[in-house]
């Protein structure tokens, strides 16, 4: 009778274990899903720092052809939102990769972070949400008029 005992509680034992074990990876993996969803985001003192010291950097601008002709951050490539999923080879995937736009929805460029690091893999994205007008508040240089690639 005692050995039978002895067997029960440590069935329960090892059931309480197991249920233990169960919450803490279901906890881990809420975690991980959790910090998926954060956007990357980068300030326009960060992009200044990388342009003025000649870092790998892809910048896109998801404004219009027009926006981009008449001021853009400097050595950013034009490739409208609208043109984003087409433009997607032309894209680099070694070196960090900056979207701006002046989207008036926030969601607009998080949309296209989307579409790159979680559609087709892209893990070099950020984006610099106070867009071109975080950049002239700060009379950092910009480029203008037609560019050629």
């Amino acid at each position: 009778m005692i050995e039978h005992t002895r067997i029960r509680v440590c069935i329960w034992i090892l059931l309480l274990a197991l249920g233990a074990a169960l919450l803490f990876v279901a906890q881990i993996i809420e975690a991980a899903h959790d910090a998926e969803d954060i956007v990357d985001m980068v300030t326009p003192e960060r992009v200044k720092f990388y342009l003025d010291n000649k870092e790998a950097l892809v910048i896109i601008d998801l404004r219009t052809a027009k926006e981009f002709q008449e001021r853009r951050l400097p050595g950013a490539r034009s490739i409208p939102m609208k043109e984003l999923e087409k433009n997607l080879k032309t894209i680099s995937r070694s070196g960090r990769v900056i979207l701006y736009c002046d989207c008036p929805q926030a969601t607009l460029i998080q949309d296209a972070y989307q579409v790159l690091k979680d559609d087709h893999g892209y893990r070099n994205i950020a984006i610099m949400p106070e867009g071109i007008k975080g950049w002239l508040q700060r009379k950092f240089p910009v480029a203008s008029g037609a560019k050629t690639n």
